[in-house]
Order: C-alpha cells, then structure tokens, then sequence
C-alpha cells in the first residue's frame, strides 16, 4: 500500500547533514480560490525564514533549506494538478536528494516544519483517521466489494449471477415450477457463499479495520448468514440501498457512516487496551511509554490525536526525555528541544513495525498515550 510504503521510506531516511522541510497543503479548492494555497504558502515560509531555527543554520544548511522553499513553491504552483486533489504534501531535502509527494482528496491543515527528519505526524495521523474499510454490496444476482483507503474508495471485486427468470404455469401440479424455484434458491445461495469467501479472503489480504454492508435489508439478513465469524466481527453498519442506486450516492451514504464506525472502533481498542492492562501487558502516560518504546517493547501504541508534550532528543540515537537534559547519556552530545516528543517517538515505534492509532475518544485517566505490549511486565 501506498502509505505503508511512502512511511517505511521517511522513517529509513537517516541523512543528517542537511534539515528535511515538510510542507502539507490544503489546496483551497473547496472555497474557490484556487490559488490561495500559494499565498499561504508564500507566508509560512516568509515566516519560517524569520524564526531562530532557521537563523541558527549553517550556511550550507540554510542553502538547502532555501532551495527546498523553491522546489516546494515550484511544486505547488506549476507542477501539481490541482484538479486531483484536496491536499498535497511534499517531503524535501535538497541537500540530501530527499523528493517525495503524495497527493490526497481529503483536506488537511495546512503546515510547514524543518526538522533533522521528516516530520510524519500529520502524515500518520491521517493514515490513521482514514482508516481502511471494505464496502460489500450486494442483492440476489449481483455483488460488488469496494475497499476505502485514504478516504478514496476502490473496487475490488464485482459478479452478476443472473439467476433463471421462475416459470409460471409450466409442469404436472406445478412439479417444474418448484423446481426451478428450488434452482434459483440454490443459485442464490451459491451466490452469497461467493460473495461471503471473496470478504473473507480479502480481509485476510487487507485486515480490514471495519465493514460496512449495504443493500436491501432482507438480502442482507439473508447475506450475513454465510459471513465467517470473525469477518462477522468486523460488520459496524448496513446501510439500506438500492442495487440500482448510482455509485457516487452510495460511497456518500457510507462515508457518513464513518464517525460512527470510528466510534465503534475505538471502543473496541481501548476495551482490548484495558484487557491487556489488567494482565500487566499494557502501560499509560508518556514517562511509562517512552522507555517500552526505546526497548521495542511495544505491539501498539495508542495516542489522543491532539495530545502533545514537549520534550528532548537525540538525533545521533533513540534517546528521548521528557525531563529537561542537556546531554545525551549514550554519547554525550548536545539534546535538541521539541514541542512535540510525540513526533521523534513515532520515528523510532514505526520503525520497529508498532501499530500506531490515533484515536479521537478522551483517553485524560491514561495520560493521552497508551500502549499494549508484546510480553508481560514481571511483578
């Protein structure tokens, strides 16, 4: 997947000679105006130049600081087609060859960050909120499965069985009428069986983080019936639609479904991070997360979506703190401050394959970062 992908390449990104500029970009296109983009972008890097960061650059860093701002500028106003996207992010670092951009149809919030890596947050986040869902449509002849990934949705898979039209009047007492009834019956529940083995094993694929089902309500009760039970487990909604009803208006319905499904989605993270925490496998607040983290402890790390803290780190070695400290105790070089240790804690849990969720529900009595881990704490 794209995102999987574009992420295992930023976090393996560990040229430090020169800062990394992370832009990301609302393109102003709902509002539009569809150049406003580059007067907001015109002013964060004006910004930008008159900060202490940037001042503090060497000069063959502010060089290539310098010409990151051009190649981003470029990017945004000749090269990107705005008719394809809400929002765009660019990942540069001139003096290092550092060139990636991804363009999405969801809004963001417009940022722009130097830093000695990526700044993936916002980045993750999103993957996060947008999460992966499947789409599965279907009545008696005809089905079709979408996937949702990054607020786009994609078809997976599509049949039409169409079933022999019943025979009126036909046959000795109505002997070949029921036949052909039992017939269409039997095809109709192959169909379903089809249908049902087709989500089983592209959730399997994909691991789905939910599913949401939709026709009308008799198929899909009839439907539900050949579900495994663990895809079974994943169902958060049926939507009620028409096989007839035009595509765009269905991906509508079910992305205003998606709140809720969230909610449903969440409950059952934290409610298996509570379960694991009664079985001393789990740890709350951001001094107990920390040290799991650096030990590669962690399964999954759980994180309020607005919750930050500030912070220093290393950037020669995984050392964080949350307490003030000057020196680094692994190789005694100078410790950087951050308002947000979060960000450099993401580096190093994505790196090690963490599953990171962000998640929208109050997390205040755990300290707004949680995480379950992989062995039990002794005693």
């Amino acid at each position: 997947m794209i995102s999987e992908q574009l992420v295992k390449e930023l976090i393996r990104f560990k040229k430090r000679d020169f800062p990394v500029t992370s832009a990301y970009l609302n393109l102003g296109i709902l509002t539009g105006n569809r150049k406003s983009h580059i007067v907001e972008l015109k002013k964060m890097i004006k910004y930008k130049k008159s900060t202490t960061y940037f001042k503090q650059l060497s000069e063959n860093e502010k060089g290539s600081v310098l010409a990151d701002f051009d190649r981003i500028l470029n990017w945004f106003n000749e090269e990107l087609d705005t008719t394809k996207a809400l929002s765009s992010i660019c990942f540069v670092s001139s003096g290092s060859g550092l060139w990636r951009t991804l363009n999405l149809k969801r809004p963001l919030v417009n940022e722009l960050v130097i830093q000695p890596k990526p700044y993936i947050r916002p980045l993750s986040t999103f993957f996060s909120i947008h999460r992966n869902y499947a789409l599965v449509l279907v009545d008696r002849t005809k089905a079709k499965i979408f996937e949702s990934h990054m607020g786009e949705f994609t078809e997976q898979y599509a049949t039409e069985n169409a079933a022999p039209e019943p025979i009126r009047g036909a046959g000795f007492q109505g002997n070949l009428e029921r036949k052909v009834e039992r017939n269409i019956q039997q095809t109709v529940l192959q169909h379903y069986k089809q249908i049902a083995q087709q989500v089983f094993d592209l959730n399997q694929k994909t691991d789905f983080d939910w599913i949401i089902l939709g026709g009308k309500r008799e198929t899909i009760n009839e439907f539900r019936k050949y579900l495994h039970g663990y895809v079974t487990s994943k169902v958060v909604d049926v939507i009620e639609v028409e096989p007839s009803a035009p595509l765009n208006e269905v991906f509508m319905i079910a992305q205003q479904t998606e709140n809720e499904a969230r909610e449903v989605y969440e409950k059952k993270l934290l409610a298996d991070f509570v379960a694991k925490e009664q079985k001393n496998q789990a740890v709350e607040g951001i001094q107990a997360v920390i040290p799991k983290i650096v030990e590669n402890w962690v399964d999954t790390l759980i994180i309020q979506e607005n919750f930050v803290h500030k912070g220093v780190f290393c950037r020669n070695d995984n050392f964080l703190a949350v307490d003030v400290v000057e020196k680094c105790p692994i190789d005694g070089s100078p410790l950087e401050r951050t308002n947000d240790i979060v960000e450099q804690l993401l580096h190093i849990a994505l790196s090690q394959g963490v599953n990171v969720q962000y998640v929208k529900s109050p997390m205040d009595s755990w300290g707004e970062i949680a995480a379950t881990l992989r062995f039990s704490i002794s005693g």
